[in-house]
């Protein structure tokens, strides 16, 4: 589910948007969807075609003369050209990423220490997780990108922007879990408006009042701009749901229950370990490892710096958020998003702490003379960038990995967009485009043109899957309309599937290795299938993990790749009716 939807009324539902259940908030959506509006109204009456183009070829990288990708301009209006639309899209999320990273490294420079603020922008530019973190439209994602926002405006004193970024997170984003995120913000701006009547330093900016009415102002203000958020967000899911709902209160209830997560998979610890020495390698040690070296100073160090508290109040929020999501059954990689730019910062604290601690050993057991040569400031922060080099060149390295190995279900969606919008062009008729276990790395709809409609055969997979939305949306009404139901227990509905007979072209995983007794399950459908044949018109290659050693299978290497790397074939199929 995403934008796509409230900008065509069409897309998947899922059942989470089902109007009994009402899990998220449209209020998260809206904001890209006026986004992808202004886009469409630039291509289609500003931008000359050339320049669309010259965009198309920087954004999707592709070769824009092949014949499936040529759609000629009396069919269509550029905006139609919906991948392109998503790639811009996804490149206004990594511009907003790069401004919320920019503001958080900015306010580390001004308020704590230049050396920190960059060793955190080296790691956040190389660090894999960001790669992808930052471009993703996901609650976690929305919930990073704030959640910097916030805490560069508390290291600013700001609290009161501070606050307001963190209640959008919370409600705005519709992710009610975050708010433990933000708790440390709260507590923060509370403790300082009542040191700051107590010592007399603000009473230019309130009055004079007492170190209570200081607190009592900051907890009404708090309460006024939350109610004022809440009430909007009720307005936009009145006006999409066609009743008053609390899809915050909703999703906390659901999860409350206990069990529901466990539904869609469970896994060891040992996957959240996985993912961060992927995506931060040696970096997330350092990261994790802070706040007890940095405890350990400010024990042996009195008295404590104002720069020590704003990095607490930088480093805390990620130990409560892996307190609170590690322990969960179940676990997914984009529930550490949130914690990315802490890891980060962690990194730099730790590693600025050891280059101090090692600095001042040095100092001591050298002579008096040589005292004066010791590292200087401008040679420490060298020192710690070239430390860092080696973990950057592994993460570009990983990043390499993930763009050449694992792109394949993007290339495909974009190739099928082209053809099946040239068969529309001469037909006319309406297209199914069907998958199987594959059903998953659907990328969004944006990938089919209208009147084209994804469609699901029978796998392995018994899980529930998402169906087309009809035009009443997520309100009441639309539970007459869809022929499907749903359900909050990850129940397979049956009604979900539709048969071969009906599917224009076929998307499918194969092996290379595969016959006629391990063949995937839409080529037994298609190799059954009395009412047509069937041909291969595409295919890309996708890493064979099982098949490709460990190292080549994390990391990209430019040498020794032939013979170890091995790929299976993402494959496109169409009919040919007989």
């Amino acid at each position: 589910m995403n934008s796509f939807s409230l900008i065509s009324l069409s897309g998947m539902q899922t059942w989470e948007y089902a109007p009994q259940f009402a899990l998220r908030t449209y209020a998260y959506l809206l904001p890209m969807a006026g986004v992808a509006k202004c886009y469409q109204a630039l291509l289609d009456h500003v931008l000359p075609s050339s320049f669309i183009q010259h965009i198309q070829r920087l954004l999707m990288l592709t070769d824009l003369s092949s014949a499936a990708t040529t759609i000629t301009a009396a069919t269509t209006l550029p905006s139609d050209n919906k991948p392109l639309l998503f790639a811009l899209l996804r490149s206004s999320l990594s511009i907003t990423s790069c401004y919320a990273e920019l503001s958080f490294v900015s306010s580390i420079h001004d308020t704590i220490h230049p050396h920190i603020a960059y060793l955190t922008a080296f790691i956040q530019l190389c660090a894999t997780g960001n790669f992808h973190a930052h471009q993703a439209y996901l609650p976690s994602s929305t919930v990073m990108i704030l959640w910097q926002l916030s805490v560069a405006n508390q290291f600013r004193g700001y609290h009161g922007y501070a606050i307001g970024w963190g209640l959008l997170a919370v409600l705005g984003v519709g992710w009610p879990f975050c708010a433990v995120l933000f708790v440390s913000t709260g507590c923060w701006a509370l403790w300082v408006a009542f040191i700051n009547e107590v010592s007399g330093g603000d009473s230019s900016k309130h009055g004079k009042q007492t170190p209570y009415r200081a607190v009592a102002h900051v907890l009404i203000r708090t309460v006024f701009h939350a109610i004022s958020i809440q009430a909007l967000i009720f307005a936009i899911d009145y006006h999409y749901y066609g009743r008053f709902v609390s899809p915050i209160w909703n999703i906390f209830s659901y999860n409350a229950r206990g069990g529901g997560d466990e539904l869609y998979g469970i896994e060891p610890l040992s996957y959240y370990i996985k993912n961060i020495a992927l995506n931060f390698n040696v970096v997330g040690i350092l990261g994790i490892v802070s706040l007890p070296i940095l405890s350990v100073k400010m024990l042996m160090k009195q008295p404590s710096s104002t720069a020590n508290h704003l990095k607490l109040l930088g480093l805390i929020p990620m130990y409560i958020w892996m307190a609170i999501v590690l322990p969960r059954p179940h676990k997914e990689e984009r529930f550490l998003f949130p914690i990315y730019p802490m890891l980060s910062f962690g990194a730099a604290i730790t590693l600025d702490e050891t280059l101090d601690m090692t600095t001042l050993i040095l100092s001591r057991i050298r002579s008096k003379k040589e005292h004066q040569a010791r590292i200087n400031s401008k040679s420490r922060l060298m020192f710690g960038l070239v430390i860092l080099c080696p973990m950057a060149i592994i993460s570009i390295s990983r990043s390499m990995a993930l763009h050449h190995y694992y792109t394949a279900p993007l290339a495909l969606y974009h190739d099928l967009f082209h053809r099946t919008s040239n068969e529309l062009a001469s037909s006319g008729e309406g297209l199914y485009v069907c998958t199987g276990g594959e059903w998953y790395r659907f990328p969004s709809s944006f990938f089919l043109p209208h009147n084209v409609q994804l469609s699901f055969l029978k796998s392995s997979f018994g899980g529930q899957l998402p169906q087309p939305f009809t035009a009443h949306g997520s309100k009441v009404e639309s539970l007459e309309a869809q022929s499907g139901r749903f359900n909050d227990a990850n129940e397979e509905e049956m009604d979900r599937y539709t048969n071969i007979s009906k599917c224009s072209f076929v998307i499918e995983m194969v092996s290379r290795t595969s016959d006629e007794s391990n063949n995937p399950e839409c080529l037994q459908y298609m190799a059954a299938d009395a009412s047509g044949s069937w041909s291969r018109i595409s295919s890309f290659k996708y890493l064979d993990a099982e098949a490709t050693p460990t190292l080549h299978r994390i990391l990209y290497l430019p040498f020794g790749r032939e013979g170890k790397v091995q790929y299976m074939e993402y494959n496109l199929y169409s009919r040919s009716k007989v």
